[in-house]
């Protein structure tokens, strides 16, 4: 890996932050079925960035 890929974005801890409140507050759950259980994976610098990566595997 590049150094650049795996330094922490600077607005990166600031995301996380915006990100949990949104999630704590229930901003999130209201998109999705009710089915689905309302436990996630805690919110950190490196899953942002695997989801990030992911999308653009998708996004192609």
């Amino acid at each position: 890996m590049f150094e650049s890929e795996t330094r922490t974005p600077p607005r990166a801890t600031a995301d996380v932050a915006e990100l949990e409140a949104v999630v704590h507050a229930g901003g999130f759950w209201r998109l999705v079925p009710e089915a689905v259980p309302r436990v996630y994976a805690p919110v950190t610098p490196e899953l942002l960035l695997r989801v990030e990566q992911g999308l653009k595997r998708v996004a192609g």
